[in-house]
């Protein structure tokens, strides 16, 4: 698809030729030249006709295209909040469609990448949006500066691009799988790049789908596949994932419904996993999780039912309502003058950098009128890298209020004791799979493990051991130094009722049995 400019051009040039071929009819007939000759005359007219044809097809080219461009500059000022000319969804199409089945392209490699820079769901209020819209200008820019390159593997015409409601969206032509992950390292840095400039109060994490394309095959059916590829790569916290079919799984709306229902209905409940702590030998504190009682299933986990609340739309509220019913279950125990012990609390990336999070926090905690040291917060490594200054600054106030934080699942990411120095953690919770690794290559796992407790404590950090499940485990952790041991050895998640009894009498406390 030409440009404007080109149109334009090629309508004048169309046009001269057009004229002056008129003028030319108009000599020939008037010195008799025509008259005398009817086949010379029909070429005339087919001659005429046809340079007519073309420059209307010219014109009528040259107006779509300033009525596109006036379009999408109007999109765009919805979009990124000034005007632009950036692609939307039908000029992109329009282009792809032309392009991806040529003779030239139809056998060579054609993909699909998707990205979002920011979730919809971690945006919210007026300034937030501002800001995303601004971000969003800004890495629109980016793309058509990175895919601007006259030859090698940003060739500007191997790649067509635009932006739709949130998401930037590419069509790769002639790129082979290393090729596109390169692509996507790229964008991703020119994204860092963007963010070191400006500093955006909101959550920025960039999360890229790939799929195949098949030119013969409908070019949105192709898109969702690479959104899909791209919500897989999000719940995941990975970087980009290819498409597969098994991403295809569907989730029905009568199961969207029943588990909405359910919430309603009160049938999500919040069990207690103690943590036990080997220097003390006493239970320390307890984690809170969250668990669906359905007189339909049974208790159920939740890898079952997490994927069915997000489609419900239902994270946000289920992560408040744990929040809530921990403090109110502090709260009752408190009155009831029972063993008072921290509970520690999951939030989902997004709801930590919403502009509420902190206010829900501390409202939360004064309404049920406990003590803010009976409160920690675990979040993960992705979580408090993805906007560093800001995650610092909030784990801060929260901590100037007397609310522990806890790194959770250390050592999966990018985990390292560098990035812990930059965020003011309390604790580090190493994950459960290195645990298990003791238990499947147990030298190897063995040497990680005392390797990971040894940089934590030589920094300071109370070490949190997750998922220990045996005498053995615990005693090599004792040995290592470990601080504090949570997992089925000690105790399952068990509901409140049970949490209550077993604090008052367990086999671990006391000297009964270390």
């Amino acid at each position: 698809m030409h440009s404007k400019k080109t149109y334009l051009v090629l309508a004048i040039v169309t046009g001269v030729l057009y004229a002056a071929s008129i003028a030319t009819v108009i000599v020939l007939i008037a010195t008799g030249v025509l008259l005398n000759n009817v086949l010379w005359l029909i070429i005339s007219i087919l001659y005429l006709t046809f340079f007519a044809g073309l420059f209307m097809r010219y014109i009528s080219r040259y107006y779509n295209q300033r009525s596109l461009l006036s379009s999408l500059r109007l999109e765009n000022l919805y979009s990124f909040g000034q005007r632009s000319s950036f692609f939307n969804l039908y000029a992109f199409e329009q282009r792809v469609n032309l392009k991806r089945r040529s003779f030239r392209l139809i056998k060579k490699d054609q993909s699909i990448i998707v990205f979002t820079a920011t979730p919809v769901t971690a945006v919210r209020g007026s300034q937030q949006a501002a800001e995303v819209s601004n971000l969003h200008l800004h890495i629109a820019y980016a793309l058509a500066d990175l895919f601007s390159a006259k030859s090698g593997l940003f060739y500007r015409r191997d790649f067509y691009f635009c932006f739709d409601r949130g998401t930037f969206i590419i069509y790769a032509f002639d790129k082979k799988k290393k090729d596109l992950d390169d692509v996507v390292v790229a964008i991703r840095d020119k994204i860092y790049q963007i963010l070191e400039k400006k500093r955006y109060h909101l959550y920025v994490q960039p999360f890229f789908g790939i799929a195949k394309a098949n030119p013969l095959e409908p070019l949105l059916a192709q898109i969702d596949n690479a959104s899909l590829a791209r919500e897989s790569a999000e719940h995941n916290f990975e970087s980009f994932a290819y498409f597969t079919d098994a991403m295809k799984k569907a989730v029905s709306q009568s199961q969207v419904e029943e588990v909405i229902k359910a919430f309603e209905d009160g049938e999500f409940v919040v069990y207690y996993q103690p943590k036990f702590s080997l220097a003390k030998k006493e239970f320390v504190s307890s984690e809170a999780l969250i668990r669906w009682n359905s007189p339909k299933y049974g208790l159920v986990m939740p890898g079952k039912f997490i994927d069915l609340m997000d489609a419900a739309g239902l994270l946000h509220n289920l992560d408040v309502y744990v929040f809530k019913k921990v403090c109110q279950d502090l709260a009752e125990t408190k009155r009831r003058g029972r063993r008072l012990l921290p509970v520690s609390v999951n939030f989902s990336l997004y709801e930590f950098y919403s502009p509420e999070f902190q206010a829900l926090i501390l409202d939360t905690i004064k309404e049920a009128d406990i003590d803010p040291s009976l409160i920690e917060i675990e979040i993960t490594e992705t979580t408090s890298q993805a906007n560093q200054f800001l995650s610092v600054s909030i784990i801060k106030k929260l901590k100037e209020a007397g609310i522990r934080i806890l790194m959770d699942d250390f050592g999966i990411g990018y985990s390292n004791i560098g990035n812990l120095r930059k965020i003011p953690f309390d604790a580090v919770k190493i994950d459960k799979s290195f645990i298990d690794g003791m238990r499947e290559d147990p030298e190897v796992g063995h040497d990680i493990v005392r390797m990971i407790v040894s940089m934590c404590n030589a920094s300071g950090y109370e070490t949190i051991a997750e998922g220990v499940d045996s005498k053995e485990e615990v005693d090599f952790l004792r040995r290592v130094k470990c601080s504090t041991i949570q997992g089925f050895y000690y105790s399952q998640a068990i509901s409140k009722e049970d949490y209550d009894r077993f604090l008052l009498d367990n086999p671990f406390e006391g000297g009964k049995k270390a």
